[in-house]
């Protein structure tokens, strides 16, 4: 496949434990890359460190030397879509480090997108290193994720775009409270990745864009 005659680069399992699109790429025969093949044997989320906080990273971990290999395999003519599931309640998304991607964003059949300028991976995942997109979906392992995964390879097929809904986050969810992700708090932020349980804060805070 490509986008805006770019080669696409899909990638998928940069946790080990987020396996549903490692098996929908796999049922479709596509090409990609399997980001971090310890883990994903293991079934865990990884080996010494997050590889999707690793890129640019030289510390002598198996993530980081596995984050600079995989840059390699990565061309930078070719744009990332990059699939990732989570344990939080949401409907599938896409994440943007990048304004310039929203238009690939658009391609993949969400309802949002979410540009991350407080960036929680410190300016260390692949999507600050290559071009392209992160697509979040609900389930590590599950048939929600596997068909949600399959959902956007069939829309980048099509060709066609779907405008999304724009959101910026700007800082974390610290206190406990009842928070629905993309629903606006009475506080004044729209919740993002709340439930999600791999970090230490109850989820991200963002703004609508226009």
């Amino acid at each position: 496949m490509q986008w805006n005659d770019r080669p696409i680069r899909f990638v998928a399992g940069l946790h080990g434990n987020e396996k549903a699109p490692v098996r929908a790429l796999e049922s479709r025969g596509l090409r990609f890359v399997l980001g971090n093949p310890r883990a994903y044997e293991r079934n865990v989320r990884f080996i010494e460190r997050d590889l999707n906080a690793s890129f640019g990273v030289e510390d002598g971990s198996y993530e980081a030397l596995r984050a600079a290999e995989i840059l390699r395999k990565i061309g930078e003519k070719e744009v990332v879509v990059d699939f990732h599931t989570t344990s939080a309640s949401s409907v599938p998304f896409a994440i943007l480090t990048d304004k310039k991607m929203l238009p690939l964003a658009e391609r993949i059949g969400v309802a949002y997108a979410v540009l991350m300028t407080h960036n929680i991976k410190k300016g260390h995942a692949l999507i600050n290193f290559r071009d392209g997109i992160s697509v979040e979906m609900h389930g590590y392992d599950t048939e929600e994720s596997f068909q949600a995964t399959l959902h956007v390879l069939r829309a980048l097929s099509e060709e066609r775009s779907v405008p999304v809904r724009v959101y910026e986050v700007y800082g974390v969810i610290k206190e406990l409270g009842d928070y629905e992700n993309f629903t606006e708090h009475p506080d004044g932020f729209t919740p993002v990745l709340v439930g999600e349980q791999s970090y230490d804060f109850i989820g991200l805070k963002a703004r609508r864009l226009g």
